[in-house]
C-alpha cells in the first residue's frame, strides 16, 4: 500500500491522545492527506485512521488540522496574479507585463466566483475590469483549478497607435503632400482569458498559484472622419498568485 505522506518537514515530537483514551508520546506524520496519522513511540509504529484521534499536542499540528478542518466553500479570498502575456511580435510587444487581483467568494467547496481588476502594458496601459469563475477540481488544500474570465480592458492613458492620412493616388499634385500621421484614441475592448492552475494552501491564511491560460482581447481604435482601428491580441497568459483568505 502507497500512503502520501503530508506535513511541514521531517516527523514531530509531539504527544497524541486518541478517543478511546489512549495517549501516545512519539514522532507522528500525516498520510493520504490528512486521512491517516503514522506514530512511532517506545520503540513501535501505528497508523490510526484520522477519525480516531482525538488532537496532537505541537504547533505543527495546530496548522495541519486548520488546513484540513476549514470550511468547505462560503468564503471570501483575494488572489494578486502577476505574469506575462506572451505571444509573437505580429501584434505590437512579444510578452507584455499583467498584474491582477481577484476577490473572490467560495459558492460551494468546489465552485467560486469574483470580480477583479489590474493592469497590463500593451500598446498603451490598460486596466483589464472582469468577472472571473473557478471550479476546484477537489476541496483539499493542494488542487488544480478552472477558471475563465471575461470583461473589458479600459485604456489608462493617451494612444500611441497612429495612421497615415494621405491625399488620393490620383491626385495630380506631384510629388504629392507628406503623410498626415493622425493619433487615434484608444476606446478600449472586451477580453476572455480562459484557462487551468494549481494551488497550495501553507496555511489557512495564505497559498500560492500557478495558471496558464489563453487571453484574446480586441483593441479598438477611433480617429478622424470616422476612421477605426481594431487590433486583436491572442496570447498564452502565464501567471504566478499569491492567495490570501
Amino acid at each position: 500500500m502507497l500512503l502520501t505522506v503530508y506535513g511541514f518537514g521531517q516527523a514531530e515530537k509531539g504527544v497524541v491522545y486518541l478517543k478511546n483514551g489512549t495517549i501516545l508520546k512519539g514522532r507522528y506524520q500525516y498520510f493520504d492527506d490528512f486521512n491517516k496519522l503514522r506514530v512511532e513511540s517506545a520503540g513501535n509504529i501505528w497508523v490510526f485512521p484520522a477519525g480516531e484521534v482525538d488532537t496532537v499536542t505541537s504547533r505543527s499540528a495546530a496548522r495541519i488540522r486548520e488546513i484540513h478542518e476549514q470550511p468547505d466553500g462560503r468564503a471570501l479570498y483575494f488572489r494578486t496574479e502577476l505574469g506575462v502575456l506572451a505571444g509573437n511580435s505580429e501584434n505590437s510587444q512579444s510578452a507584455p507585463l499583467s498584474f491582477s487581483g481577484t476577490l473572490n467568494y467560495s459558492i460551494t467547496s468546489n465552485f467560486s466566483a469574483g470580480a477583479g481588476v489590474g493592469v497590463e502594458f500593451l500598446k498603451e496601459s490598460y486596466l483589464p475590469a472582469f468577472l472571473n469563475l473557478e471550479y476546484k477540481f477537489r476541496n483539499e488544500s493542494s488542487a488544480p483549478y478552472l477558471f475563465i474570465k471575461g470583461g473589458y480592458q479600459v485604456p489608462l492613458e493617451e494612444s500611441r497607435e497612429v495612421y497615415n492620412n494621405v491625399w488620393p493616388a490620383t491626385s495630380s499634385i506631384w510629388p504629392g503632400p507628406a503623410p498626415d500621421y493622425e493619433k487615434l484614441d484608444p476606446r478600449g475592448g472586451v477580453l476572455v482569458n480562459p484557462g487551468i492552475g494549481y494551488s497550495h494552501l501553507f496555511s489557512p491564511g495564505f497559498g500560492m498559484s500557478f495558471a496558464f491560460g489563453y487571453q484574446f482581447h480586441r483593441l479598438q481604435y477611433d480617429g478622424e472622419k470616422d476612421y477605426q482601428l481594431n487590433i486583436d491580441y491572442n496570447r498564452l497568459t502565464v501567471k504566478l498568485g499569491f492567495i490570501f483568505n
